[in-house]
């Protein structure tokens, strides 16, 4: 019989009335979700799209050198396929601009002669061959 007893008072208790006290809020329920949230913004310094590039040499896609070497390490295989063929585009608009970064480019894409997509393999040696040729030695 007490234990019974002790399991109505339990179970009463939690079903018992809170009294409400003056002056004082009424508290949350117990199963109440909290739906408060705070919004922060995102601050990006400079987009490549909007930043003006006139007194730069850029390739036919408005890429400029730094941009082009900097795809050549992306993660994404198309992307660093495009780089190199945005680089043969740069050299074929700019070489003398290539010639004064030829170590930067070099070791850029030396990276690439061991990658892993066949894509962007055949397209190095393509820009290879075709802006090798036109150094002349030193």
């Amino acid at each position: 019989m007490p234990r019974s007893s002790k399991k109505k008072q339990k179970k009463a208790e939690d079903f018992k009335k809170v009294k409400l006290k003056v002056g004082k809020k009424k508290a949350p329920a117990a199963n109440a979700t909290d739906t408060s949230f705070t919004a922060r913004a995102i601050v990006v310094g400079v987009q490549s799209i909007s930043a003006d590039k006139s007194a730069q040499l850029t390739n036919s896609h408005n890429h400029t050198l730094k941009e082009l070497l900097a795809q050549m390490r992306h993660y994404s295989a198309p992307t660093r396929k495009d780089s190199v063929v945005g680089l043969g585009d740069f050299a074929a608009l700019h070489p003398a601009a290539l010639r004064a970064e030829l170590g930067a480019v070099i070791s850029a894409t030396v990276r690439l002669v061991v990658d892993s997509e066949p894509g962007v393999r055949r397209q190095l040696l393509r820009l290879y061959g075709t802006v090798l040729p036109t150094l002349e030695p030193r």
